[in-house]
């Protein structure tokens, strides 16, 4: 923490910006920090700390200079008056003290003019602490202002952010889950879609990690991101480099405790770049087209993360390989749960779940959860069968076992329509991954995924 010179002089400085919004649309921006690291490019996450009335206290974390840098700020917010003031109680070396205001002017024709003041002190009144400062200042402000301009005359339009997530549920301890994450540094060796990885962390809990990605098409992208590590279990990260259809890209990696283990939630937020839409998806595509493609392409990238993290986490569970006796019970109830789909009993299928099972895959909505509900779908589906005979095949199965007398499976399935006098054709070939409890002599499922080849 830098103590205030009362010595040292104060420096002031001013930015304006004219935004063609009204300016209640302007100052919205200017309150809502919750939205900054999506509005504001210097800034890479904001938590509050404390709010009452028009008082709030935050912690912020943005890049100045090009180093990532954390204070703590006290907030006054004027809604009649469209000002915010602030003034910084935990600066970064070299500032000793700084604070400002936001000042949000209606204009005539319906825009707005907006003020950002600054008043600083640097530690020891040194000229190069003085110069480090303004130089921060300067650029800071001025992509802040181009941004909030950017951001207030968008609003509704269809480059606005949005927000989508993705959930794992792993049958292991939190932290174990949280370690694979936090262990960006090793992604290349445990992700397939990572091929290289820098982590460098210079402060405490705050990363830059810079990676090259591979995607479906089997190109590489090279994103940098800072992360930051905090409690609770959470990783926020802000791209400072990111793929040409996306201008901003914030994310979030939370684990926790479950019941049966964890759970860990993968979030994005994304603007679209809309002027690149034409030259990455081709002249025809549209802004839908570009979410769409974005939600696909960063959904499965994070979703695959999470698997290895499940994987990772279960492995380190206490899990052994099962008894040949054990592999061959899980064979036969195999064997015989596909044998039901085939014959048409869906009823009799859904039974081999646990009362509060889980069926979910990946090209599916959201899981189904409870006997009657996976039962219902199995009737729903039966409803809309086609002529086709169908058979379903398993094979490729692995199994270990925990302490707890859970077995985790994989196995391979494969899915074959005959018409009458036609040869058969493959429908479907898929990787599942199941959870089963013992039931007597026999199994039931308690969580199976499916995840479909091809996607």
């Amino acid at each position: 923490m830098n103590r205030p010179d009362v010595h040292a002089r104060v420096h002031e400085t001013e930015h304006t910006i004219t935004v063609a919004a009204p300016a209640g649309t302007v100052f919205g921006l200017v309150e809502n920090v919750d939205d900054w690291p999506q509005v504001f490019p210097p800034t890479l996450h904001v938590e509050c700390l404390e709010r009452a009335g028009a008082e709030e206290r935050i912690r912020l974390w943005a890049t100045a200079n090009g180093e990532a840098k954390s204070w703590t700020s006290h907030r006054t917010l004027d809604r009649a008056g469209l000002r915010v003031r602030f003034r910084q109680e935990v600066s970064q070396h070299p500032v000793a003290s700084m604070g400002g205001e936001w000042i949000v002017e209606p204009l005539p024709d319906g825009h707005s003019r907006v003020r950002l003041t600054h008043d600083f002190r640097a530690v020891g009144d040194l000229p190069e602490n003085v110069a480090w400062i303004r130089r921060a200042i300067d650029r800071n402000s001025g992509a802040e202002l181009a941004a909030l301009k950017a951001a207030a005359e968008r609003a509704g339009a269809d480059g606005a952010a949005f927000t989508f997530e993705d959930t794992v549920r792993v049958d292991a301890p939190a932290d174990d889950v949280h370690a694979f994450l936090l262990e960006a540094q090793l992604w290349q060796e445990r992700l397939p879609h990572v091929a290289r990885v820098v982590l460098k962390e210079d402060a405490p809990d705050v990363q830059l990690l810079e990676m090259d990605t591979r995607t479906a098409d089997g190109s590489v992208h090279t994103t940098a991101s800072f992360r930051i590590c905090l409690p609770g279990r959470r990783i926020v990260y802000k791209q400072q480099r990111t793929p040409a259809l996306m201008s901003v890209h914030t994310g979030r990696w939370t684990v926790a405790e479950d019941p049966a283990g964890s759970v860990v939630t993968s979030r994005h937020t994304v603007v679209i770049n809309t002027a690149a839409i034409a030259s990455v998806l081709g002249e025809a595509a549209t802004p839908e087209d570009a979410r769409a493609f974005v939600r696909q392409a960063l959904g499965h990238n994070s979703t695959t993360t999470m698997r290895h993290a499940k994987e990772y986490a279960e492995g380190r569970a206490g899990d052994r390989p099962v008894a040949p006796a054990t592999y061959a019970s899980l064979q036969r109830f195999y064997a015989a749960q596909m044998r039901l789909l085939d014959d048409g009993e869906g009823q009799a299928w859904a039974g081999t779940f646990a009362e509060d099972g889980e069926f979910a895959q990946d090209a599916g909505p959201t899981p189904l959860r409870g006997r009657a509900a996976i039962a219902a779908a199995v009737r729903s589906g039966a409803a809309r069968a086609r002529s086709a005979r169908r058979r379903h095949f398993t094979g490729m199965l692995t199994a270990r076992q925990s302490p707890d007398g859970t077995v985790r499976t994989r196995f391979y399935a494969l899915v074959v329509d005959t018409e009458e006098g036609s040869a058969p054709v493959l429908r479907l070939s898929a990787s599942c991954q199941d959870a089963l409890v013992p039931d007597g002599d026999g199994w039931l499922v308690r969580r199976r995924l499916v995840e479909h080849d091809g996607r």
